[in-house]
């Protein structure tokens, strides 16, 4: 049976082009796609919160290291520095009722500074444990061994005169000549010095050759007393009265860092002991010992 035109134009005229409309699969549709848009829209919300989270973390994490690296020095310096030696009360006097308060003691820490105001900034030694804190009023600065304390105190040139007034100048010709022996028992002194331990090793001693401050003693009786006096020759008498003389002698440090630093212990062969560790880069003043002992000078201001 052929369709001819005619048929094919009353199909076209009676078929219904527009199908029934399906509401249940319409809505199931639109939901589907609401559900998926939400998926999306928490897993953004997730990613953003995340994001958020961990630059929070990051930037605490680096803000305190920065913040933990920049106090350290200072606050390892005062808790070195609990007990102050006579030394450095004469360079910075300290009153004895400028105690901070905690929430003084609370700030200092926070801002990397000396509630007391007796160090005014502290920086690491490179290649040491050492750490170099500078005085109030820039009269001189403290060489710091955490766990052992104060192992160095120089007082700046500017107070040199000051601090060698009521003392006299033992130049190296008036001293006793230091011998083989002399130098080798201020090596084994350094050796066993605990702090000297901590920082490397000594190395080969060598007579210091700048001069000593020390106290006078005035003669029994005043300068009459002077003949009444048996010959020492570990005295030197003076017009006013008479030194017992130190024998000192530098033994260098060697460092066992990467950065060699030019270290050295002082040390005092009449009392056994090291009675400073300085740092000899460029230093210039006085090295001050726990009293009554010898002032020295490595370098004349």
């Amino acid at each position: 049976m052929q369709i001819d035109d005619k048929d094919i134009e009353q199909l076209l005229e009676t078929t219904d082009w527009e199908p029934a409309e399906d509401h249940a699969r319409t809505e199931a549709s639109l939901a589907r796609l609401i559900a998926r848009l939400d998926q999306r829209r928490h897993r953004m919300h997730m990613v953003a919160r995340t994001s958020c989270v961990l630059a929070i973390i990051v930037l605490v994490m680096v803000t305190g290291t920065v913040w933990y690296r920049w106090t350290r020095p200072m606050v390892t310096a005062v808790h070195e520095t609990q007990t102050i030696p006579a030394g450095v009360v004469r360079l910075v006097p300290v009153e004895a009722d400028s105690t901070p308060g905690a929430l003084q003691r609370a700030l200092a820490s926070l801002t990397g500074r000396d509630p007391r105001g007796l160090l005014t900034s502290v920086c690491e030694i490179p290649g040491t444990r050492l750490l170099r804190a500078e005085l109030a009023g820039g009269t001189g600065h403290l060489l710091l061994l955490p766990g052992h304390g104060i192992v160095g105190i120089v007082a700046s040139s500017s107070q040199s005169s000051s601090l060698t007034e009521s003392v006299v100048r033992i130049a190296p010709h008036d001293a006793r000549t230091l011998t083989a022996q002399d130098l080798a028992t201020g090596e084994e002194i350094a050796s066993r010095d605990v702090s000297v331990a901590a920082l490397g090793r000594v190395v080969e001693a060598h007579p210091m050759t700048a001069a000593v401050y020390q106290h006078v003693t005035p003669y029994p009786g005043g300068q009459q007393g002077k003949p009444a006096l048996p010959y020492d020759p570990t005295t030197l008498y003076l017009s006013s009265g008479y030194v017992h003389l130190h024998r000192v002698v530098t033994v260098p440090i060697e460092t066992t860092g990467s950065h060699p630093a030019s270290l050295s212990a002082v040390v005092d062969i009449d009392t056994q002991r090291v009675i400073a560790i300085v740092d000899t880069t460029g230093i210039s003043g006085v090295i001050l010992t726990d009293d009554p002992g010898p002032q020295v000078v490595l370098s004349e201001p």
